[in-house]
């Protein structure tokens, strides 16, 4: 019986330690969660990078259009998906930000996120399981998922489609 503490003891320690990474992810910022649809690849053709092993998926055209349901809980892109991606918010300095994805063959100007202002950086925790692993936030309405330098943009896509007004109605 002696020897039954130090073992619970040892297994309570290693339940916090596995813990630990979950505490210190953040739920995603609000106005994240929903549906967004990929509209534009920047840069047209991506460049090679070393020591990127990047989703072909990721990179292809058939992505344009593609939907991305995103939640606290869960990020689901096609076959892919993510559950508890222990995202990381931070707000990184332009001039960080451009050090960072220098040779991406992209500018902050062409991705609309030269306002002076920081860059709003979100980091998923589960690599491997999504073709991005970063999500950076152009407005509530715009966001780019980012991977290797290759930046899809999409919009909230909430799947309303409103019906046609009394002018639009088909003679």
């Amino acid at each position: 019986m002696k020897n039954a503490l130090p073992l619970w003891m040892t297994f309570g320690a290693a339940a916090l330690m596995a813990m630990a990474p979950a505490a210190l992810a953040q739920n995603l910022p609000a106005g994240i969660g929903g549906y967004w649809k990929i509209t534009k690849m920047h840069p047209k053709k991506p460049l090679a990078t070393p020591g990127c092993d990047a989703n072909p998926a990721f990179f292809s055209k058939m992505a344009h259009g593609s939907r991305i349901l995103m939640s606290d809980r869960n990020i689901v892109w096609g076959g892919a998906s993510a559950t508890d991606p222990a995202a990381r918010v931070n707000m990184v300095d332009p001039a960080e930000f451009s050090a960072h994805h220098l040779g991406a063959g992209v500018t902050m100007h062409e991705l609309n996120l030269d306002r002076g202002s920081k860059v709003e950086v979100i980091k998923l925790g589960s690599p491997g399981t999504l073709p991005f692993d970063t999500i950076v936030v152009l407005d509530p309405s715009t966001v780019y998922f980012e991977r290797c330098g290759i930046f899809m943009e999409a919009i909230h896509d909430s799947g309303f489609v409103a019906p046609p007004l009394p002018n639009q109605q088909p003679q």
